[in-house]
């Protein structure tokens, strides 16, 4: 008997299937696509976008412009059955685009879905704050109301000649596991 073999493909798995798995279980394609449908003529809907990009910030973080690499050296087609030409950064950025408005009700959902699906025990929480102080004028009349205010507050860091805005994150308490977030005003 002969065998021949006219060609060998060497992909990386890594941990991509574990992190697909439990992207399915958490339905964060689901969850993005029911809060931000995209367009029926799309290659891809904003849900397997937002999952593939959740992927490589697990398994090797690129460069948005770069993200299209990562999933020919890594087992994406394989995995998620999306080809990496379409992860290119301008799809990436709508993806993100779309998804912004609605970052609230996403994370809250998915965090929801991870109680129930994984048991996890939210009789205690943790919740931190924290600001990130910004260089720069960030006049209020050029700030979009939709999203959280740019201002002087009260910094941990201490520099009070800093504008901020303020971030928050539930964690339970028996693992630290993060379920809610929020971003406020400075």
């Amino acid at each position: 008997m002969e065998c021949v073999v006219s060609a060998v493909v060497e992909k990386r798995l890594g941990a991509l299937p574990v992190a697909a798995e439990f992207l399915r279980r958490l339905d964060v394609a689901g969850t993005v696509d029911r809060l931000c449908p995209g367009r029926d003529i799309a290659h891809l809907t904003h849900g397997q976008v937002i999952e593939t990009l959740v992927a490589n910030r697990l398994t090797a973080p690129a460069p948005l412009w770069r993200v299209d690499d990562w999933a020919r050296e890594w087992a994406v087609e394989e995995v998620f059955g999306i080809e990496p030409e379409l992860l290119n950064d301008d799809r990436l950025g709508r993806a993100l685009d779309a998804v912004a408005p609605h970052l609230t009700e996403l994370t809250d959902s998915i965090g929801a879905r991870a109680i129930g699906e994984f048991g996890i025990d939210i009789s205690t929480c943790h919740w931190d704050m924290t600001s990130i102080s910004l260089h720069g004028a960030y006049p209020a009349d050029d700030q979009d109301e939709d999203y959280p205010r740019i201002k002087h507050g009260h910094p941990k860091d201490r520099r009070y000649d800093l504008k901020q805005i303020q971030t928050g994150l539930a964690v339970t308490g028996n693992g630290g596991i993060p379920l809610l977030s929020r971003v406020i005003d400075g």
